[in-house]
């Protein structure tokens, strides 16, 4: 596991007392070989309440039936449903039989009212009956409605979550819609040390249930916990994220997943310092599934010590600056929501005023656009008094940056730009960078390399011809030259053999060197073509899978690249990129 400390400056003063910034970013350690996943043993408790009717239920049959056909014949499964009754439709067993378990989903239909707490009560016996320190035990709950029948009380409810996960057995909550309590879901998902989604469409949910199995099927640490322990004086201020705090005073972190940073953004108090001493240490936790005992590691904090003047050389890291105004930006949500529960809808529109402001006085930092795209969408939904979309719009943007990965959730749907467009990539986009689908000439050769290369102007050739080629799967880079873009990145995508001889892997990798190139020049933003389709032949709709897959992948766990557009030639290709946005987005 290995820990990052990255201050926001990188020496503290001998003269003055001063306030530090520390981004501390927690990496799970990536693989060195093909590993087992941990066999899971998962209760799925899906709502069948009469409001549930229509496209609701027939989407929860469809991510219920993704998340069975995932699962091994070593794992296990229970569907536990509830209306105002509740039903264990498959109590806990193998996933050997697949096709009968399938076929059981089917007879899902929607009836009365809601028994949340019961239904999941039910969820977790089934679980609990299984119950293996070794393996991943979790209770994954979909709900559209208020619970109420039975036990209703959010406290109580979240009481008995926190006791189940005490035990070893995990909550995740899913609300769709808008009638659902989100205080009460996002407080079970915190008490139940797993994940909390708010899906505004039923198209949405399919993709979020593969979300949540990829995360859980990598996870490599659970129960985790980061104690901050101040020496020398130095104070704690605060952690910036909002998180939970166990009983000994230590903060309750995700689950740590591969490839999936932690960021946790905490400001200290430093005195005036004689000498260079240890500032502060960082003592992390957390329980892994092939280990019998807890795992512990832990860090310290040491800076040089300078005069004021020599501190005044030293440049703040804009990362550490982005990670803080993104929990700040956070925290402010959240207490806009606390002002509009409270009847002052004034105060609630101008502190998202005053947050937007912020953003914009720091235009240098990736996610300030999409972010303040965030903030508006909010501000737009106060001044139509569409209260209950807002309200669970802003608690859940303020619960996943607060829980916060490299670069979230909350940012990802406005990094896209709100959707694929239509045009040519040639165009004034408002971007750094363009990307080329070229050949391994990286000639001028093709629709969008002849459009892009004649735009650009002879000199783009010749920088080209300097660089003497690329490989399939790789990326280069040259300037703009006359493109209303600076920055031009070429990179080589196989043509489309059947999808059977590593092209789809390759089409994948473009994607990945591009962003990495991105990130080496400081690029914040960056135009896609539809990579793979045209002459290379891939089929658009699997180009568009692969292309929001990876993208996805690529803004939840790096914040480098604040927005991403993708650019489509032609009215079918971005039929089938705008379908596959629609999926994501739930728009």
């Amino acid at each position: 596991m290995d820990i990052q400390l990255i201050p926001l400056r990188a020496a503290v003063c001998s003269e003055r007392s001063t306030t530090l910034d520390v981004l501390v970013r927690i990496t799970p350690p990536a693989p060195e070989k093909t590993i087992e996943r941990p066999q899971l043993n998962l209760g799925l408790v899906i709502d069948r309440s009469g409001s549930m009717g229509g496209q609701k239920i027939e989407y929860a049959r469809q991510a219920a039936s993704y998340a069975i056909e995932q699962l091994l014949p070593s794992d296990r499964v229970s569907i536990t449903i509830y209306d105002d009754q509740i039903e264990t439709l498959v109590p806990s067993t193998l996933a050997t039989h697949k096709s009968h378990l399938l076929q059981q989903i089917k007879k899902i239909h929607p009836r009365n009212s809601t028994a949340l707490h019961a239904g999941w009560e039910q969820g977790g016996i089934q679980v609990s009956q299984h119950l293996n320190p070794e393996h991943l035990n979790r209770v994954i709950l979909l709900s559209d409605g208020l619970a109420n029948v039975g036990e209703t009380n959010p406290d109580v409810i979240a009481s008995d979550v926190n006791g189940l996960t005490k035990r070893g057995v995990s909550t995740t909550t899913m609300g769709i819609g808008q009638d659902y309590n989100e205080d009460l879901l996002e407080a079970m998902a915190r008490s139940g040390d797993g994940n909390y989604y708010y899906i505004q469409s039923p198209e949405q949910l399919p993709s979020i249930f593969q979300q949540e199995l990829l995360g859980l099927m990598a996870t490599v640490g659970t129960n985790v916990t980061l104690g901050i322990e101040p020496q020398a004086g130095v104070e704690l201020v605060e952690v910036l994220n909002q998180l939970d705090v166990t009983p000994n005073g230590r903060f309750r972190l995700p689950n740590l997943v591969i490839s999936n940073p932690v960021d946790v953004v905490v400001r200290l108090k430093v005195p005036a310092m004689t000498e260079e001493v240890d500032l502060c240490y960082f003592r992390l936790s957390w329980n892994d599934p092939e280990q019998p005992q807890e795992q512990k590691i832990r860090v310290s904090l040491r800076l040089p010590v300078v005069s004021a003047a020599q501190l005044e050389e030293f440049p703040f890291n804009s990362e550490v600056r982005q990670q803080a105004i993104l929990m700040m930006t956070g925290r402010a949500k959240k207490e806009a929501v606390r002002l509009v529960d409270g009847g002052d809808y004034d105060r609630a529109s101008l502190l998202l005023q005053e947050t937007k402001q912020q953003l914009l006085n720091n235009p240098d930092l990736p996610m300030s656009a999409p972010e303040m795209e965030a903030i508006t969408d909010l501000e737009v939904q106060l001044q139509q008094r569409d209260y209950n979309t807002y309200r669970k719009t802003s608690t859940h943007q303020s619960y996943t940056r607060a829980f916060s990965r490299s670069s979230g959730h909350v940012s990802l749907l406005y990094a896209y730009r709100k959707g694929p467009i239509l045009g040519n990539i040639t165009e004034d986009l408002g971007v750094d960078a363009i990307v080329n689908s070229c050949d391994r000439d990286l000639s001028n050769s093709g629709d969008i390399s002849s459009a892009i290369h004649q735009a650009a102007g002879p000199e783009l050739l010749e920088e080209c011809r300097r660089i003497g080629g690329c490989e399939e799967g790789e990326a280069k880079i040259t300037p703009g030259y006359n493109l209303p873009t600076p920055w031009v990145i070429h990179t080589v995508c196989p043509p489309w053999r059947g999808g059977s001889q590593g092209e789809e892997e390759l089409l994948a990798e473009c994607y990945w060197g591009c962003w990495e190139l991105a990130v080496q020049h400081s690029l914040r933003s960056i135009a896609f073509p539809a990579i793979g389709t045209g002459a290379m032949g891939f089929p658009p709709e699997r180009a568009a899978e692969i292309a929001f897959a990876q993208t996805s992948r690529f803004l939840l766990t790096s914040s480098a690249i604040g927005s991403i557009l993708f650019v489509c030639f032609d009215s079918d290709t971005h039929r089938c990129f705008q379908n596959e946005f629609l999926k994501i987005s739930g728009l």
